[in-house]
């Protein structure tokens, strides 16, 4: 039987050229989600369908489903976003940059991959009920759950300790106005992802402005995400509930992010999709893909060239070991 390494080696060695296809997409899912849950899988096979023959690969902190989900609950969020990183670095399919979709903390993490890494490139990042900045409250709990009423104190309390900020996803984008000097100083993530300290890191802004589009969707009865319009940047008095919108923010006016370079040359987008935390209907998912995904990746050739060199190269393999060469290739697209 051939082997993964010996078969790839073979046809690299037969420098067979990259055909035009669509662009590929990467899923990063949410809390407490997996990659491989039915809703991923729900959105990966709507894509699919749009656009046949696209590779769509969802990011995964770990291959098991069920600690997957445990540790988008549990972890140091830098140390995750390191891994995705080499992860898809590691794609053959992902070589020429991809498009990326990110769901919920997702979202935020996808920018987090764009702003850090970003090799292989990202062109178009779409995000949905994105904390993009942060959250400045947990989840409201049914009168009645105790579990719940305990958890959301405990981190209301020690979301910036050592503990929290190393540990709990959610406690690393608390952003609570409130104790915004705390936030600057012990914050594990989201201070430096947001530029917020004096010392700005210029290549987050690079990475970020250099995007073909940025794409941030809100759910209008978003409760989980608090405020919701943190998935616009926007900023939330929590007194008086007076809404300062991006473009009013430092963040914006100073630009250190790159986001004013992307609003001023039309590339920076806002949308509202109507109902609660992730209430993706198929034919939402169907008309962002038609919108956004698909873009042709572009061949070093002309196709027909392409082509005739593919067939060519395929008459020149031995004809015995065509059978086990595509069923491990097949094995591997269905892993």
């Amino acid at each position: 039987m051939i082997g993964l390494i010996p078969v790839a080696a073979y046809l690299c060695c037969l420098a067979i050229p990259v055909l035009a296809g669509p662009r590929p997409v990467v899923l990063w899912h949410g809390l407490g989600d997996a990659y491989d849950s039915d809703g991923m899988q729900r959105i990966a096979a709507l894509i699919h369908e749009m656009h046949p023959g696209i590779f769509v690969h969802s990011v995964y902190l770990n291959s098991e489903s069920s600690e997957d989900s445990k540790q988008s609950l549990m972890g140091r969020v830098d140390d995750q976003i390191a891994s995705v990183c080499d992860q898809l670095a590691s794609i053959p399919e992902l070589e020429r940059g991809f498009d990326g979709l990110g769901f919920s903390q997702g979202g935020l993490f996808l920018r987090g991959y764009v702003e850090r890494c970003n090799s292989p490139k990202v062109y178009k990042l779409l995000t949905f009920g994105s904390p993009q900045n942060g959250v400045a409250d947990f989840p409201p709990c049914n009168a009645r759950d105790f579990l719940c009423r305990r958890r959301n104190a405990f981190l209301k309390t020690q979301a910036y300790s050592r503990y929290a900020q190393e540990s709990i996803t959610v406690a690393q984008y608390y952003r609570n106005p409130d104790q915004y000097d705390e936030y600057l100083e012990r914050s594990g993530f989201l201070a430096d992802i947001n530029n917020e300290r004096t010392a700005k890191n210029a290549t987050y802004a690079s990475n970020l402005s250099s995007l073909e589009e940025l794409v941030l969707y809100l759910f209008t009865e978003d409760e989980t995400v608090v405020p919701k319009e943190s998935a616009w940047f926007a900023e939330v008095d929590k007194k008086t509930g007076v809404v300062t919108p991006l473009e009013a923010r430092a963040m914006y006016l100073e630009d250190w992010l790159g986001l004013n370079v992307l609003g001023e040359s039309g590339r920076l987008h806002f949308y509202v999709i109507e109902g609660r935390h992730m209430r993706i209907t198929n034919e939402t998912v169907i008309e962002i893909a038609t919108k956004y995904l698909g873009s042709e990746v572009p061949s070093d050739k002309g196709e027909s060239e392409n082509q005739q060199q593919w067939q060519e190269a395929v008459v020149r393999m031995p004809n015995e070991q065509l059978p086990l060469i595509f069923a491990t290739l097949r094995g591997q697209a269905n892993a």
